[in-house]
C-alpha cells in the first residue's frame, strides 16, 4: 500500500511539471491558466453533483481544489483514479 502511494505521488509530481511546462510554452500563459482552473473546478463540482447518483465522491478541500485548478479536467480524472487505486 505504501509503494502505491509513493508511485502515485511521483506520477502527480511529474504530471504537474508537464502541465506547468505546457503553460509556460503557450503564448497566452495567464489565459490558459485561468481557463484550465475554471474547467477543473467545474469538473470537480460536476463529479460531486453527478456522483450523488453514481456513488462517486471527491472531498472538496484545498488539495483537491488545487490539483483540479492546476490540472484541469485531467487533474480531476487523476483524483478519481487515485481514489480507485488507493481504496
Amino acid at each position: 500500500m505504501q509503494s502505491a502511494k509513493v508511485f502515485l505521488g511521483i506520477i502527480f509530481f511529474l504530471y504537474l511539471i508537464i502541465v506547468l511546462i505546457t503553460y509556460i510554452k503557450s503564448k497566452r500563459f495567464f489565459t490558459a491558466m485561468i481557463l484550465t482552473a475554471l474547467q477543473g473546478l467545474c469538473a470537480l463540482f460536476a463529479v460531486n453533483f453527478i456522483g450523488g447518483y453514481l456513488a462517486v465522491h471527491i472531498p472538496v478541500n484545498g488539495w483537491t481544489m488545487g490539483l483540479s485548478s492546476v490540472g484541469g479536467i485531467s487533474g480531476v480524472i487523476m483524483i478519481l483514479l487515485s481514489d480507485i487505486f488507493l481504496s
